[in-house]
């Protein structure tokens, strides 16, 4: 993956399905990701009603990783709902296992997050 280009960008609404499947695999791969690989019962209209609610709030964001097309990685982050917590966010960040190691992820999310801590988080949907 490392001589890969890796686009960054927002999750759209076309972007449920290979989000959904991404987050299954990585339910699969990983131990460090919250949900265990049978636990995970969302749709994808599900997804794609998250994604919608998603960029409809100031402060929270979905981004995806896609190297030929195919998304390899995410970066999710979820701000608060009240003055005292709208800052703050909860980040996911989760790499399929055969996209990890080339250094990419490191390289491109710190730029491709920058901002997300921001005091002002309205900046979040605007990448």
């Amino acid at each position: 993956m490392a001589s890969v280009d890796v686009r960054i960008r927002p999750a759209v609404h076309a972007d449920a399905a290979p989000l959904l499947d991404l987050k299954r695999l990585l339910d699969q791969e990983s131990r460090f990701m919250l949900l265990e690989p049978d636990e995970r019962t969302a749709s994808v209209e599900e997804v794609a009603s998250e994604l919608h609610a998603m960029s409809a709030e100031p402060n929270c964001t979905v981004l995806v990783a896609e190297p030929a097309g195919k998304l390899v990685g995410y970066v999710e982050a979820n701000g608060g709902r009240f003055r005292r917590n709208r800052v703050p966010a909860d980040v996911v960040i989760g790499v399929a296992a055969a996209a990890s190691g080339g250094g990419w992820a490191a390289r491109s999310w710190p730029g491709s997050c920058a901002g997300l801590a921001a005091p002002d988080c309205a900046a979040w949907n605007s990448r």
